[in-house]
């Protein structure tokens, strides 16, 4: 699978939020892994505020259907992600985020979403 890379230190991609193809919501698919080990952490989604958002302040920041608003992952309980790449596939229909993670990522301090 072709990949279009875009480091994120300096908050800039070679790819723009027009040039994305959205689902039927609106929203971009995104799977979290781990910068240090590879791991697949979450599955989630970006609105254009949340792929905003994590371009300016290098955090990972996701749309959450539930609250229906764009949120700082780990804001709440201190475990933030820490964007250090960006892969876009070449349908550019999905996005690969590696992060840095400092605590477990999942409400019951697991990780990893994925552990089933």
């Amino acid at each position: 699978m072709k990949h279009i890379d875009a480091r994120i230190y300096s908050g800039k991609t070679n790819f723009e939020w027009k040039d994305l193809k959205l689902n039927h919501k609106g929203l971009l698919p995104v799977i979290v892994q781990d910068f240090v080990d590879n791991s697949v952490l979450l599955y989630t989604h970006m609105n254009e505020d949340a792929w905003n958002k994590t371009l300016s302040t290098g955090l990972f920041t996701y749309f959450s259907d539930i609250h229906n608003r764009s949120i700082v992952k780990g804001k709440k309980y201190g475990n933030y992600q820490y964007v250090r790449e960006l892969f876009l596939n070449g349908e550019k229909d999905a996005l690969l985020v590696k992060v840095y993670s400092v605590a477990p990522i999942c409400g019951d301090g697991k990780k990893s979403c994925f552990f089933q």
